[in-house]
């Protein structure tokens, strides 16, 4: 983490003081999101296992705006984003502490966690031709915690019904960080407009929960994509 600030620091630096070409754009990146458990030496292990089996993860996105300075071979870019991410359980039977709706007979909760984040991210880039780049990308990005919501689908044969819930954000740390990083593709149009697709991983160093003895760490695989102005 250390290293990677000072990297970005050294960046900016060079950028400042260098001729850098300043672009801007619409970001959206589609992903598969999941979680790392957490269990405290506490929690027998059977327990911790069960939920290694229960709980899977789900499609998320964020979506957002970015503004761009690049220099020779590298860039440095940052933004704005919305991010709904989260996991989910598998489809269980319903158990005696359910109220399910008429004919329901199995469950399964989504968990949906909403942050507005703020990336950093450093690109270094390699000219392919005079309208295609290769790029890899590396930074952090800090966020903050909007809401948590616990969404349970009940299931009837080929039939559901949804019953969302808010969980109690004070249980939730307020501000999160966590580490990007990725390789994609630029495609020049012409001198304003371009296109950009980027293969992305996602992992937030910081946990969910403030104090839990069982707790997770978010993840994401995704593909980023972008329009980009000049």
């Amino acid at each position: 983490m250390k290293f990677s600030l000072t990297a970005i620091v050294l960046c900016l630096t060079t950028l400042a003081f260098s001729q850098a070409e300043f672009s801007w754009g619409l970001e959206a990146y589609p992903n598969y999101s999941h979680r790392r458990l957490i269990a405290q030496t506490s929690i027998p292990s059977n327990e911790a296992r069960v939920l290694e089996d229960l709980e899977t993860g789900r499609f998320s996105y964020s979506a957002g705006l970015f503004a761009q300075w690049r220099g020779g071979r590298a860039g440095f870019q940052t933004g704005l984003r919305f991010a709904n991410t989260g996991y989910q359980t598998i489809r269980t039977p319903l158990s005696a502490d359910d109220t399910p709706p008429p004919g329901a007979t199995e469950k399964r909760i989504d968990y949906q966690n909403l942050f507005l984040e703020a990336p950093a991210e450093l690109q270094f880039i390699q000219e392919l031709d005079d309208n295609n780049d290769f790029f890899f990308m590396v930074g952090m990005a800090l966020a903050y915690n909007l809401s948590n919501t616990n969404k349970t689908i009940y299931y009837s044969g080929n039939t559901s019904s949804a019953n969302s819930e808010k969980a109690n954000n004070e249980d939730f740390a307020s501000f999160s960080y966590s580490f990007l990083s990725g390789m994609g593709w630029e495609h020049r149009f012409n001198d304003r407009f371009s296109i950009v697709l980027q293969p992305t991983f996602q992992f937030w160093f910081k946990a969910l929960l403030v104090e839990a003895d069982i707790n997770r760490n978010l993840y994401s695989v995704g593909l980023r994509m972008a329009v980009k102005f000049r």
